[in-house]
């Protein structure tokens, strides 16, 4: 059985014919399509890479992963396969793919250098799901181009300051919740524009509309609001730099 996944800032819409000239290429009769989001805001690249990283480390080897959030689709930038901790990686070279292939192992990306009568505006049907099929089929990355030097997103790093930490959002959830660049909190006790976070290990820890901080399930540090929203509580959104105040 063949594992392949979805994961682009398209709607409900544009997938489907992905699906379909992938399963019009397979020479293998068993193939499992997993969505992994289709909902990525438009252009987020870097709230792909996130969701695409926080979800690799579920699936077996021998998966195949296609993910596409492309602002630059018809221009120069490469396509590219990564293959890492022998997963299959598949999408647009702009660093979308290299956090979830970096926590696999050591990446490697080989450039898209087959031929392929593709549109200019929808590469992630007319380029990456052939590709993709093909990789299902058993062809190796390196038969399809040669090794390149992937473009990187990072997340950046937490900051320590006099008054705390210097961090960053990297994500907003569907509930709000503010997730940070910070695997591990420091001992001690925060708070975020003069407000306090209670330090939690759950949601409900805290009374409702209370706000907290907390390991997630993603393995990185949010603040959060019990039943609320933190996001537009603090008036924060992806990208933004906050400090957390140690008191």
């Amino acid at each position: 059985m063949k594992i392949i996944t979805l994961l682009t800032d398209f709607g409900s819409f544009y997938p489907a014919q992905m699906k379909g000239v992938i399963l019009s290429k397979l020479k293998v009769e068993d193939v499992t399509f997993v969505d992994i989001a289709h909902d990525i805001p438009p252009q987020d690249v870097r709230a792909g890479a996130f969701a695409l990283l926080s979800s690799v480390a579920y699936f077996p080897q021998g998966t195949i992963h296609i993910a596409v959030v492309d602002p630059g689709v018809g221009t120069e930038r490469l396509g590219i396969v990564v293959e890492s901790g022998g997963q299959f990686f598949v999408g647009p070279d702009n660093g979308l793919l290299m956090p979830a292939a970096k926590s696999l192992g050591q990446p490697f990306a080989y450039k898209i250098a087959c031929q392929l009568d593709a549109s200019n505006t929808f590469h992630g049907r007319d380029v990456f799901a052939p590709v993709a099929a093909m990789v299902a089929n058993g062809q190796s990355p390196s038969s399809i181009g040669p090794r390149v030097n992937p473009k990187d997103l990072s997340f950046g790093s937490p900051r320590r300051t006099d008054k705390g930490i210097e961090t960053a959002v990297i994500y907003v959830d569907r509930f709000g919740n503010l997730i940070l660049n910070i695997r591990k909190l420091p001992n001690g006790c925060f708070s975020l524009k003069g407000v306090r976070l209670r330090r939690v290990r759950t949601y409900a820890e805290v009374k409702r509309i209370e706000p907290l901080i907390t390991i997630g399930s993603h393995g990185f540090a949010e603040i959060a609001v019990n039943q609320g929203n933190a996001a537009d509580a603090f008036c924060l959104k992806a990208g933004d730099r906050i400090e957390l105040e140690e008191i």
